[in-house]
Formats: C-alpha cells, structure tokens, sequence
C-alpha cells in the first residue's frame, strides 16, 4: 500500500503514513491531531535521513529541551541538537516503526505519545531499542513546534520473567519503514 500524501510505501494496516503522518482511511476527514503527528514523524525522518537541519525545523530552539533514551540521560537544552548533529555522523542503517499514537491539544499547545520500536548501526555497532516518547508542543505563528520531547527506554524482556509491557513489544522481527 502507498500513501496517497506521499507516496511513499507503509504497511497494510497503517492508521498514519509514518513518513508524513497523513491519516489512512477510507474517509479522509483531517484531525486537528494530524499535523502534530506529521511533526513528530518528520522529526523521526530527520534521524533516519541524518538531516540535522530538519530535525532543527521541527523545535522551538530558543525554548526546546529533552531528555533522550541515549546518553547523557539528563535535561538537554540548547546543546540537545547539536550533540544530536553529530551523532548522525555516526547513525547508518536507521529504521523504525511506530505504534499507540495518542494526541492531547489544549489550544495552541499539545501533548503527543507513541511507542518506537527503532535500530541500526551506531560506530559500526548493531542497536535495537523500544522506547516510549512523550512530546509537549505549541503552536508559533500556525505552525507545530516541539518544545520538549521525553524519550524512554523499554527494557529488553528478561527470559523467564513476566512482561509488563504486553506481547507486542516484545516482538523482534523486521521493523517496516
């Protein structure tokens, strides 16, 4: 299946084209929730495409904070995407997969959850990470802005121990893009 937005190729039982966010279904009735999780996937893309400068066009850098699932664990501010620009240096392979997308707008600000299930190679090294992401944005002059963005890391299942996290994270196989 392809997105009729974009055109690029998404799963069969994709809610959201995970390239540009566009709203599958049979109905196409844009949400106000639509072009904040277009925000959040471009910012995602950003990564997968190592284009710092997109990424940048998705915050409110002079406001913008986070706290990412990579070190250094703690608050990020005007240093965030400048560490991030040079850790795309080293980012090849990137892929990834979204799921249990949540919007909350209250005016010109919103909150927006989802799970990521994504990997790659960092230095040469194999990663695979899940992770929750809660994200506070604003609206600046019609246009969505992250402010600031909490990526948290869903630990790997411990065999033999119950998951918390429910049987569909702790699938392995391919991550569709």
């Amino acid at each position: 299946m392809f997105c009729p937005n974009c055109g690029k190729e998404i799963g069969e039982a994709t809610n959201f084209c995970q390239y540009c966010g566009y709203r599958m279904g049979s109905a196409q009735t844009p949400t106000v929730e639509d072009p904040i999780q277009s925000v959040m996937i471009r910012r995602i893309d950003g990564l997968k495409n190592r284009d710092a400068d997109a990424i940048a066009g998705t915050v409110l850098k002079e406001k913008y904070t986070k706290f990412d699932d990579w070190p250094p664990y703690e608050l990020q501010e005007s240093e965030a995407l400048a560490s991030e620009a040079k850790a795309l240096k080293a980012l090849k392979e990137y892929e990834y997969e979204t799921r249990s997308w949540k919007t909350t707008v209250f005016g010109d600000s919103a909150i927006v959850t989802f799970l990521i299930r994504y990997r790659g190679k960092m230095r040469d090294l194999d990663f695979y990470v899940q992770s929750r992401v809660t994200a506070f944005l604003t609206k600046v002059d019609g246009e969505w802005k992250l402010v600031h963005e909490h990526w948290s890391r869903i630990p790997p299942q411990i065999p033999g121990q119950p998951s918390n996290a429910g049987k569909d994270s702790q699938k392995n196989g391919p991550i569709v893009v």
